[in-house]
């Protein structure tokens, strides 16, 4: 007879069962140990989860050995769910397409962020926040130089710091979450810099890159405009998220072309900088108190992540 909790196994890299603030949901329904080549597992409800696609080097070779003893092997693509070209790589893929969104809302109340004091109290008129450099990024960035200089933004990579607000130096992985309420309470609105920008999938469906950096605007009480992959605020609208169409001409978001798309993002930005009335309206806070809501509803969260990691990986182990 089977155990009540199936084992997932894992080696010292880090995946999603060893993340700190997500072992307690875990440990309800598995038992997540380091894996031990020299431990007889009972492999009807005993899995190998790692990050690896393939055994095929030396940081691989205690997950290979399991493998050979008949431990199904469990690969974690979280972290990359719009993608599917690896999906056979395994004799199971946990892709849950709705990470991101889970990872964060948690991930934020785990540092206190849903506890901030998020009162607007605008002093300059955008938030703009890069780091890595993208030739999409590039493209915004110099396409808003001309309105930047008064605002808070940067780009990190490519030589720009945070300016005019303070930053914290880079220590650890709390540091690419790190958030000062300042930044959203003295700006009006926020640009997303998506990490992807290039549509190459149906606009239909959710097969694209949506990011933290699409939810954070909803965590602080923001409002945003979205320079990304064309499709990504009707993403936002079947995730139960409120944009601000009734404000800004959101049909860039429909454009499929980069170059025509960033035209129009680049003319709403400058239509919002102009026009100050423009996120200070009744139903705009109404949004935003809609997203911030929607964004740390923990019924939610937990939906989603039942839906797309527990249950899958509970059927295929018990299968």
């Amino acid at each position: 007879m089977k155990s009540s909790k199936p084992t997932i196994l894992v080696s010292e890299d880090k995946t999603v069962f060893q993340t700190s603030f997500l072992e307690k949901i875990w440990e309800q329904y598995f038992n997540v140990e380091i894996l031990d080549i020299n431990k007889h597992y009972d492999k009807r409800n005993t899995v190998v989860v790692s990050t690896c696609v393939e055994f095929s080097n030396e940081q691989d070779l205690n997950e290979r050995v399991l493998a050979s003893k008949g431990i199904r092997h469990v690969i974690d693509h979280c972290w990359d769910s719009w993608s599917s070209r690896l999906d056979d790589s395994a004799d199971f893929t946990l892709r849950p397409r709705d990470f991101h969104r889970i990872n964060e809302s948690i991930w934020y109340k785990e540092l206190g962020y849903d506890k901030f004091n998020l009162i607007s109290n605008p002093k300059r008129d955008l938030l703009l926040l890069m780091n890595g450099v993208m030739p999409h990024r590039t493209k915004l960035y110099n396409a808003l130089k001309p309105v930047l200089s008064d605002n808070i933004y940067s780009y990190v990579r490519h030589g720009v710091p945070l300016q005019n607000a303070q930053d914290q130096e880079y220590n650890n992985l709390t540091w690419q979450r790190y958030i000062d309420p300042t930044w959203y309470n003295s700006t009006r609105f926020s640009i997303v810099a998506e990490s992807s920008g290039n549509v190459n999938v149906s606009l239909a469906n959710d097969d694209i890159n949506v990011t933290e950096k699409t939810l954070k605007p909803c965590a602080f009480k923001h409002p945003y405009i979205v320079w990304g992959q064309a499709g990504t605020l009707a993403w936002q609208k079947r995730q139960g998220f409120e944009t601000f169409e009734h404000c800004v001409d959101e049909t860039y978001d429909t454009v499929e072309d980069e170059d025509i798309r960033l035209e129009k993002v680049v003319e709403q930005i400058n239509i919002c900088i102009a026009d100050k009335t423009i996120f200070a309206d009744p139903l705009t806070k109404q949004k935003l108190e809609h997203n911030y809501n929607h964004f740390y509803n923990e019924e939610v969260v937990m939906k989603l992540i039942h839906e797309q990691i527990i249950n899958p990986l509970l059927e295929f182990i018990n299968a």
